[in-house]
């Protein structure tokens, strides 16, 4: 598995929009726009530091149950993730499963960027993105977000904070790629594989109970 360099790291703040303001200034950066992630019910934008980016997430405003929102009422705003750049998705994915190091399914959520999170019981608690961005010949690592102009994060309309007072969900489940206070359960048993599975198959093809940190 080669890395090619560190793509992003994440804070998880209240207000994506606001947090892009101070480091703006602190930075004398410009930010990309606020941006929902789907996939991952967030709010984000990113702000280029060198051939790196400081992504910036908040929970989005419809969506009441996600990892985001649960580290913020843990923890409050801080470090979330770190996200590697591989040349071969699939290939380090391969080569951790050798490991019997367990790996989220691999999704898109942002085009031409595939992702997939290691377990946090193999990473001493650090939440570890490995991604694969899809990329032209001579395109550079990190595009320059004043390419094209956009809006200062200080005019953008702030999205409203998120409720941090609200009750934890009782039947909260949260990736290991969200950190958590308490100590690691027990991992749930697996299922017997079928004759047709193999090994890589099932340490790639995680439940919400294998992959949480939680109880």
């Amino acid at each position: 598995m080669r890395i090619r360099r560190i793509h992003r790291i994440t804070l998880a703040v209240l207000n994506a929009a606001g947090a892009a303001t101070t480091f703006e200034q602190l930075l004398d950066e410009r930010a990309g726009p606020v941006e929902l992630v789907r996939e991952f019910g967030v709010r984000s934008v990113d702000i280029p530091l060198g051939e790196t980016l400081l992504q910036l997430v908040s929970p989005s405003p419809t969506d009441s149950d996600n990892p985001v929102r649960s580290f913020l009422q843990r923890k409050g705003e801080g470090f979330y993730n770190v996200a590697l750049e591989v040349d071969d998705l699939d290939g380090a994915i391969a080569e951790l499963a050798h490991r019997d190091v367990r790996v989220s399914q691999p999704v898109e959520a942002e085009p031409g960027i595939r992702s997939a999170f290691v377990t946090m019981s193999a990473t001493h608690g650090l939440s570890v993105q490995l991604v694969q961005v899809r990329r032209e010949e001579g395109e550079p690592l990190v595009e320059p977000v004043t390419r094209v102009e956009q809006p200062r994060a200080e005019h953008m309309a702030p999205a409203p904070a998120p409720p941090v007072s609200e009750p934890h969900p009782a039947a909260h489940e949260t990736a290991d790629w969200s950190d958590a206070d308490e100590p690691p359960s027990a991992p749930a048993p697996k299922q017997p594989a079928s004759p047709a599975s193999t090994d890589q198959h099932r340490l790639i093809d995680l439940t919400p109970e294998e992959w949480s940190d939680e109880d």
